[in-house]
């Protein structure tokens, strides 16, 4: 039998475990995006080549996204309520990705043309919509413009490496990183319009840890494009 104090200490443990869960799944991800972003940043100093630094910026803003997060929630156990300083970070992080996206693509690849990049537009679009009808319908414009246009790029990358051989065959492994990530990024948005965010039971939770090793993916695919 727990005595009063013990109580209310079981009590303000059990109820801290949302924020403590949400709390380590953020600072993980700033973790792995800050080790990305030193071993690109290695890369880059040792071989100067542009891609490299544009992973490296793709990784620094994101990083620079969950460390504001990651210390919102360290210091006021509450999920930022003005939540744009992370999101510029994140946005600028997907930004960087479809210019490195360009980057590494080429002239015959950008010019590939094939229906089934149209499914970037059949899913990112009528997700578009619904996400509207729950949350800021500017920021789900552009949240959901930039998702569909890395996601058209790495579809027809994809299909255009399938049809190659040799180093452009290799460039596949990074076009399915691309597509691992946005799949990552419609599983934990969809998730959390069915489900809060604050219980360790919740989709929300697993799918934002899932996101992590997605995203650090992006590292060793991107170097197998280049030196391939």
């Amino acid at each position: 039998i727990y005595a009063p104090s013990q109580y209310v200490f079981l009590v303000c443990l059990i109820g801290s475990i949302p924020t403590r869960m949400e709390l380590v799944s953020n600072l993980l991800q700033f973790i792995v995006t800050l080790l990305g972003f030193s071993l690109s940043g290695i890369w880059y100093l040792k071989s100067r080549k542009q891609t490299y630094f544009l992973l490296t910026c793709f990784y620094g803003c994101f990083a620079l996204g969950s460390l504001y997060w990651t210390l919102y929630l360290l210091l006021f156990s509450e999920t930022p309520q003005v939540f744009y300083v992370s999101e510029f970070g994140w946005m600028a992080s997907v930004i960087f990705l479809y210019i490195l996206q360009y980057a590494l693509s080429s002239a015959e690849e950008r010019g590939f043309a094939t229906r089934k990049a149209l499914i970037a537009l059949l899913v990112g679009v009528p997700l578009c919509v619904f996400y509207c009808t729950f949350g800021d319908i500017l920021s789900n414009l552009l949240w959901c413009g930039m998702m569909i246009v890395v996601s058209y790029h790495a579809i027809r990358g994809l299909a255009y490496a399938r049809t190659q051989a040799g180093a452009a065959r290799d460039m596949r492994y990074f076009h399915i990183g691309v597509l691992c990530y946005v799949a990552a990024e419609y599983a934990l948005w969809t998730s959390g319009c069915f489900w809060p965010g604050d219980s360790i039971s919740s989709p929300y939770c697993w799918f934002d840890l899932l996101l992590t090793p997605c995203i650090f993916a992006l590292l060793p695919a991107t170097g197998k494009a280049v030196e391939g």
